[in-house]
């Protein structure tokens, strides 16, 4: 019994269509970032991109531009830069642009709108109102959630009656200033105080702390600038010079300041601001993105803190929430002795696997004896399941060349009632309907480019599309099995010619199979009276034409006849087996 279980699974699997893709991968994005990669909130939120991208197997290539505006901020700079980007992008074909942070999203809509007016464009890390925009802009707007940090740090500090934060007066800075001003307001009425500084200089903050007691709650909100000295500044020197002279711990809302000082809160990662937003370019692509808009938008944020200042400050993950993520943590038990834990736990694994092994045998063998009737079945079932999968194969082989999933069962069945009225037997007959679905498996190899080109192919490119004959008769012919043995020989031969002038081998009048000619006529029939990417579908009558001038020619002349006499029982086959 458990033999047959595994045996139905293992053909369940085979017989599963492959998963259901929306357009095929875009081939380039643009990234724009405001900062330059000296900054670890760009560098961590460009590694989200790429980590997106790879986890969901789209890996477009990625054109990544930092305009450096921590650095750069003369008046025509940004003029300058616009124009020489207009100029670097102006005819490169870009499949989606994806911004980072206020400045690249401003500079996209300056400089670079009219360029990509009819691409997809994702902004993320956007702090402020956000104006009217396009269609084919989205902004993913940065959700500090600042109410829950501040609600933390007030729970971890009952006794604190002022709450002070601190900013580099950047726009940044003053953005998040406006979010936090209102929560601030409504926690006066607890009898708690509040002050936001905006600060010029590193200098100015560092003295700014100095001035605060072990009583004050304080919050460390956008700081990248030094104003006064004209120039950007790390998170490593930022928390570290002000975490030595804070009387009290440091709590922030972005997880880039961890790991130098401050203690942490309900922080934004700029890891996972850029992981949202490639996923949301993704969703975009497939017609998705407003119903994972919202999700998106949780998922840049969550509650994490530092090791070193908890047990600073005296405080354990008991004074957390459940879930949060805690940073420069020691090594457990298992993280020390992971080697020999690990090498252990792989001999106990390998003893139970033998024990199963030697169990699963002694079972096997007395299920075989017992359970001969029960294998005979299921080997029908699976005969039965391979056929199926001919049927699966041929329809993801059209749904692949952007062809309906009934062409296949089309071509089956006018070639077997071809075949029929050429007075083929009935088991040959049949042998026909299961192998003919399978005439373009070659198209496997045939780049998407081609198969979905909705004009006339170029020459190069139609010598690369007739390849697909002779790969499909290559791929089937490895098989025994005698009804893909007759399907590589109909892929290898319905592009052939009566005359002698097709391909791949140039066969000609008989001694081309009558199976590729049935097929061959089969499949020119229903393609004429179907729509394709590159031409609408024929009428009857000019289809009817063209087989009596390609009689002798194109076609096996007596199969011509047969069509020709009967064109009614041959146009009925579309009316059973629809496009959708």
């Amino acid at each position: 019994m458990m033999r047959r279980l595994v045996l139905l699974l293992f053909a369940a699997v085979i017989l599963l269509p492959p998963p259901l893709r929306g357009e095929a991968a875009p081939g380039t994005v643009l990234v724009v970032h405001s900062y330059g990669r000296d900054l670890s909130w760009t560098e961590e939120l460009h590694q989200g991109i790429v980590e997106a991208f790879r986890q969901s197997g789209e890996r477009p290539d990625l054109r990544v531009e930092y305009l450096d505006m921590k650095h750069r901020l003369a008046p025509d700079y940004l003029d300058r830069l616009g124009a020489l980007l207009r100029y670097k992008f102006r005819g490169v074909a870009i499949d989606g642009v994806i911004l980072s942070d206020n400045g690249a999203f401003d500079f996209y809509r300056r400089h670079l709108s009219s360029l990509f007016s009819d691409v997809p464009v994702v902004a993320v890390g956007y702090n402020g109102s956000i104006p009217p925009l396009p269609p084919n802009v989205h902004v993913i707007p940065e959700e500090l959630h600042l109410e829950r940090t501040l609600d933390l740090a007030l729970r971890q500090n009952p006794g604190a009656r002022r709450i002070r934060a601190f900013h580099d007066g950047t726009e940044t800075g003053r953005a998040v200033e406006e979010e936090i001003r209102p929560l601030l307001v409504a926690r006066e009425g607890r009898g708690i105080s509040w002050e936001i500084r905006g600060c010029a200089s590193l200098a100015e903050a560092e003295s700014a702390l100095g001035e605060t007691t072990e009583e004050d709650i304080l919050l460390l909100l956008a700081f990248s600038r030094d104003e006064r000295d004209n120039r950007g500044v790390t998170p490593r020197e930022v928390v570290g010079t002000l975490s030595l002279v804070a009387p009290a711990p440091l709590y922030s809302p972005w997880t880039h300041f961890l790991g130098f000082g401050t203690l942490g809160g309900y922080m934004l990662s700029p890891r996972n601001v850029g992981y949202t937003g490639a996923r949301y370019l993704e969703g975009l692509w497939r017609g998705q993105a407003p119903a994972v808009l919202s999700r998106a938008v949780d998922l840049q944020a969550g509650y994490f803190a530092d090791y070193a200042v908890m047990r600073r400050f005296g405080l354990d993950e008991g004074d957390f929430p459940p879930g949060t993520v805690i940073v420069g943590r020691p090594p457990s038990l298992y993280e020390r002795h992971r080697e020999i834990l690990l090498v252990a736990a792989v001999v106990i694994a390998l003893l139970l696997v033998v024990i199963a092994l030697l169990m699963g045998a002694l079972s096997r063998k007395n299920r075989l004896l017992r359970h001969r009737a029960e294998l005979q079945s299921l080997q029908k079932e699976l005969l039965d399941a391979q056929e199926e999968t001919i049927d699966l194969i041929g329809d993801a082989i059209e749904g692949r060349s952007h062809e309906t999933a009934n062409h296949v069962r089309r071509v089956a069945e006018v070639a077997a009632l071809l075949g029929e009225k050429r007075g083929l037997d009935a088991s040959d007959v049949e042998l026909l309907r299961r192998a003919a679905p399978l005439h373009d498996l070659g198209k496997i190899a045939v780049p998407d480019a081609v198969l979905s080109k909705p004009g006339r192919l170029s020459d190069e490119e139609f010598e690369e599309a007739k390849k697909h004959a002779a790969i499909g008769a290559a791929l089937l012919g490895r098989s025994r099995r005698r009804a893909l043995q007759v399907a590589a020989l109909i892929a290898g031969q319905h592009h052939e010619r009566w005359d002698g002038s097709g391909y791949p081998r140039r066969l000609a009048g008989e001694g081309i199979h009558i199976m590729g000619r049935l097929v061959a006529v089969a499949d020119v029939f229903d393609a004429l009276l179907s729509r394709r990417c590159y031409k609408e579908p024929w009428t009857a009558e000019a289809v009817a034409d063209y087989f009596r001038t390609q009689r002798g020619r194109q076609f096996d002349p007596d199969l011509v006849d047969l069509v020709l006499n009967d064109m009614e029982a041959f146009l009925a086959v579309r009316e059973r087996f629809p496009d959708p």
